[in-house]
């Protein structure tokens, strides 16, 4: 006789992708924001706002929220969006602004300047 497949497993697999999904988002995110490149953040910030967003909203509707076997599901979806959250209000990682220009490659003043 077959068995039947677990319902919460099959859930569990699926939220378990999501969760590494939004992860990689998140680790994106930290990246592009160190670089500077604003349109590229606001994307990632946002997708990854909805997808932790999404994962709560789930297991809130399925009342799995504060269950113990799905508590570290909220646990990952609720720093990642915690965690983006300090980041944008605390603009970090940013692009170094006070960084010295290299001297090797040299700027359009530093060029008028030896003329």
């Amino acid at each position: 006789m077959a068995q039947k497949p677990n319902r919460y497993k099959i859930m569990e697999r699926y939220m378990t992708f999501a969760l590494c999904l939004d992860a990689i988002l998140f680790i994106l995110y930290m990246i592009v924001a160190g670089n500077g490149i604003i349109w590229l953040k606001v994307i990632l910030t946002l997708l990854c706002l909805a997808l932790s967003g999404a994962l709560l909203w789930f297991l809130y509707v399925t009342r799995e929220l504060l269950r113990q076997r799905s508590l570290w599901i909220t646990a990952g979806a609720g720093a990642i969006a915690i965690c983006l959250l300090f980041s944008l209000l605390l603009n970090f990682p940013s692009p170094n602004k006070y960084k010295q220009a290299d001297p090797q490659e040299g700027s359009a003043y530093q060029v008028i300047e030896q003329i």
